[in-house]
């Protein structure tokens, strides 16, 4: 069996995973919405997407802790490969998740309502972030519960002040301003763009999204013992 494979049994083996996964993107569907917006649901899968991939990096962390990548840095096995590995299978996972919802957005709203395709690229490139972002966070703690509450706090809060769990376009223009240094702004933002149909503005969105996932990466692979 392949790292990849194990990697993607492990993440299904944890219950959670399926709820977070296959049942509550189609909870948000029924969120109600202001109108004249897209959908409140959209932006809040920002939030369930976050804590998805924050679950889905539990295995690497769970070994780091346990020590297990020192045994493999004494096998045939590369760290970079190992950790490739369970990023991707993770990464398929979320993936999953996106399509789930973007798909179950098309048949309940119509496809009137936004580019759907725009949408799920949108959501692909927010959810290798987040995922980058989950490493890069659990690289500073050496216990995985203590990690996850204080992350569950400060997620919280950065979906908040960003413009995924309230409408970016009530937020006051300085709070706007102020809160673009946060990584979580980027999909609130591309998704207001989205709403507007400016091309541009979902472009920079997806790229910045993208450069805030590589420097996660840099600072969340690196092999801490």
């Amino acid at each position: 069996m392949t790292i990849f494979m194990f990697a993607l049994q492990q993440n299904l083996k944890q219950k959670i995973s399926l709820l977070l996964l296959l049942v509550l993107p189609l909870v948000l569907l029924f969120i109600p919405s202001m109108s004249g917006s897209l959908p409140m649901g959209f932006s809040l899968f920002g939030l369930l997407n976050l804590y998805s991939a924050f679950l889905l990096t539990r295995p690497v962390v769970e070994d780091r802790m346990q020590k297990i990548v020192v045994r493999i840095a004494a096998s045939p096995v590369s760290h970079g490969y190992y950790l490739a590995s369970h990023l991707l299978a993770s990464l398929l996972l979320l993936s999953v998740q996106c399509l789930i919802f973007v798909v179950a957005s098309f048949l309940y709203f119509g496809p009137g309502q936004t580019n759907y395709l725009v949408l799920f690229l949108l959501y692909f490139s927010y959810s290798a972030m987040v995922l980058s972002f989950s490493l890069a966070w659990n690289s500073m703690f050496r216990s995985y519960t203590t990690s996850f509450a204080l992350f569950s706090g400060i997620g919280s809060i950065m979906c908040l002040i960003s413009g995924l769990s309230f409408p970016l376009s009530l937020l006051p223009q300085s709070i706007q301003t102020m809160v673009r240094v946060l990584p979580t702004y980027y999909l609130a933002h591309g998704l207001l763009m989205l709403g507007k149909q400016s091309g541009s503005g979902i472009l920079l969105s997806a790229v910045v999204l993208w450069i805030f996932a590589g420097i996660f990466l840099l600072i969340g692979s690196k092999r801490r013992f």
